[in-house]
């Protein structure tokens, strides 16, 4: 949730176009780059220029309020003698892209729509994105050469499993255990209870749809929802329904990275409860209250779009995200509004609640921490154009979330946004990571046909240091392109359990 002039346009104007409108991932990776050589770049600084950059590379900081990030612009010679530049930016690992001839004008040069001054006394390029809200800045020096791209994660895994169990489906829903067994759903419309001994089948209950939710345990029971937009109550030790409420969320149609006219829709709401009423989001643009007891509906808000983030309850108030840009919080009890924040893009992050803060990402780029009684923002981190697709966990005092194409999981001081690490695990981090006082527990989502190296996978992390504990990796399998790990772990009994794109469900020990 991402995560180089390789800033993409929506993340420079606030403005996200990360929604793919070809029919390969790759393509749209290529069509950030294409976007960006649009976007006019006009110098804070504009003096007479009396010589061109030498070719070579100039390297600095990119600057957006506190946060900064290695930027790089690279002039060569082409075979005509023209003198042509070139764009990096390691965050985010895409290669570097070369944006065109360089050419001169009174007080600046350009090089296709990009714009850029150059002060010939003190060797330094300086510039900013005028059109940005974000007011991003540099200055770039003469370095020796761009920095050498991350080498590949190891494909090498250092864990196996304890058991596995293989669905019929590949499974993206995360995972939820109590004291005996873990609940997990699959694709293939069923949503299993499986012994966290060995594996072993208790029951499973047949859906009408894909399953793709987080089942919630409370009471003896287990909640999930369905692509086919209904809402189950089961008996946690039997699977028999107790009842099932319709969203409406089947009008809303899900598109894959892997479908024919593909898309990135790979989360759905889950149920939250208090006092005895359950909230789910719906792909319908409905949050629901619904009493626990009977499944009837107490009362519905509509938002401009699918609600796929699951839903917190504090202060006496539900608190979510919508496609719609916006994050809600409603009257626990009655469902009117107290407060709306627009985060300028698509919202799949889930809430967490800390301290009187909100903590949601965005398709923006951004992690957002709001007051939880005034809606009001309190700190942002900027991913420098990485959605932040993940859902945060805290765990003693400290934040733990990762994102997208910057690849990194990371941990935060939820007080004042403070990144205190962060982990290259080679893929997108889409899952909600699982914290135990060792470990943090995270999957990553690998695209074959992706621009940059992205392998799928699985973490522990040390809890305190970022550093890996151990991994278990996948091999891209010659009949797809997307592999890896996308369901958000459940940690018990000294084991952690997940599912996989393979359509396998894992358990592990937690220390390896």
């Amino acid at each position: 949730m991402s995560e180089q002039l390789y800033i993409y346009c929506n993340q420079l104007s606030s403005i996200s176009l990360r929604k793919p409108i070809n029919h390969t991932a790759i393509r749209k990776s290529n069509l950030f780059l294409t976007l960006l050589l649009l976007l006019p770049l006009t110098l804070s600084a504009q003096p007479k220029q009396e010589a061109t950059p030498d070719p070579g590379v100039w390297g600095g900081e990119l600057v957006y309020e506190n946060q900064s990030t290695e930027f790089y612009l690279g002039f060569t010679l082409d075979e005509n003698g023209d003198l042509t530049a070139t764009t990096y930016m390691p965050v985010i690992p895409f290669p570097k892209r070369n944006i065109g001839t360089v050419n001169k004008t009174d007080t600046y040069f350009s090089a296709g729509t990009v714009q850029f001054s150059f002060d010939s006394d003190t060797q330094k390029i300086t510039g900013t994105f005028p059109g940005s809200s974000r007011g991003l800045s540099f200055e770039l020096y003469p370095v020796d050469d761009f920095p050498a791209a991350n080498e590949p994660i190891s494909s090498r895994s250092t864990a196996t499993p304890a058991w596995t169990f293989e669905t019929d489906g590949p499974v993206w829903g995360g995972a939820s255990a109590d004291h005996e067994n873990v609940y997990i759903g699959s694709t293939d419309g069923n949503l299993y209870s499986l012994s966290q001994h060995d594996g072993s089948l208790i029951w499973k209950f047949e859906a009408d749809g894909a399953i793709f939710s987080r089942p919630l345990l409370h009471q003896g029971s287990v909640y999930t929802l369905s692509d086919g937009g209904k809402l189950y109550k089961l008996d946690s030790k039997t699977g028999r329904p107790i009842w099932t409420f319709d969203t409406g969320g089947q009008v809303w149609q899900r598109k894959l990275p892997i479908d024919e006219n593909p898309g990135w829709d790979t989360a759905v709401s889950g149920v939250a409860i208090s006092d005895n009423v359950v909230y789910a989001g719906s792909g319908d643009g409905h949050l629901f209250a619904i009493d626990a007891n009977s499944g009837t509906e107490t009362w519905r808000f509509k938002t401009e779009g699918p609600v796929h983030s699951i839903p917190v309850v504090a202060d006496g108030m539900v608190i979510f995200g919508s496609y719609d840009h916006h994050v809600y919080a409603l009257n626990a009890a009655t469902g009117e509004l107290n407060w709306k924040f627009d985060t300028g893009q698509m919202i799949v992050s889930s809430p967490v609640y800390i301290d009187g803060k909100v903590i949601i990402g965005s398709r923006s780029a951004d992690l957002y921490a709001i007051n939880a009684s005034t809606g009001k923002e309190e700190w942002r981190y900027f991913h420098w154009g990485s959605w932040v697709e993940s859902s945060g966990t805290t765990f003693d005092g400290k934040l733990y979330i990762g994102s997208s194409d910057d690849q990194l999981l990371k941990s935060f001081d939820p007080e004042n946004g403070n990144l205190l690490w962060s982990a290259n695990l080679g893929g997108s981090p889409w899952s909600t990571p699982a914290v135990t006082q060792n470990s943090v527990f995270t999957g990553a989502f690998g695209n074959a046909n992706y621009g940059i190296d992205h392998r799928g996978g699985f973490f522990a992390v040390d809890r305190l240091t970022g550093e890996v504990q151990w991994s278990y990796l996948w091999d891209k399998e010659p009949d797809t392109s997307i592999y890896g790990v996308v369901s958000s772990p459940v940690a018990a009994n000294e084991m952690v359990f997940f599912g996989g794109l393979d359509g396998v469900v894992y358990g592990f020990h937690a220390e390896q």
